[in-house]
């Protein structure tokens, strides 16, 4: 399957490397953190609470950079910065594409579990 788009490859393999045998289970643990996230997500933002958007996103992007998912690492810290300065009109379009971003993601990620 190909990266190009959305990881950094060569973090990618970094990580794969120093992981080892423990590689899968890291991606297992990030999916579903993930699946567990991304209406959480959707609820904050539904519910105008950008504390717990900006969290929510905070961490998402870490998780997401930490496994090499920059492009959604990106959309992320766009949230982010919107909900720490509490501008969430047209959040709903950034969801939208975070949405769609992860799903290419754990797309990948399953590919390799």
């Amino acid at each position: 399957m190909d990266l190009s788009g959305h990881f950094d490859a060569d973090a990618f393999e970094m990580l794969k490397d120093v992981m080892e045998d423990e590689f899968s289970g890291l991606l297992q643990v990030y999916i579903e953190d993930s699946d567990s996230r991304m209406p959480l997500i959707r609820s904050a933002l539904m519910g105008q609470d950008s504390g717990t958007l900006r969290e929510l996103a905070h961490s998402f992007k870490g998780a997401s950079s930490n496994i090499g998912a920059m492009p959604l690492a990106k959309l992320c810290l766009t949230l982010e910065t919107a909900a720490k300065d509490n501008q969430l009109e047209g959040l709903d379009q950034v969801v939208a594409d975070i949405e769609q971003e992860y799903q290419q993601v754990k797309n990948f990620l399953q590919s390799h579990i």
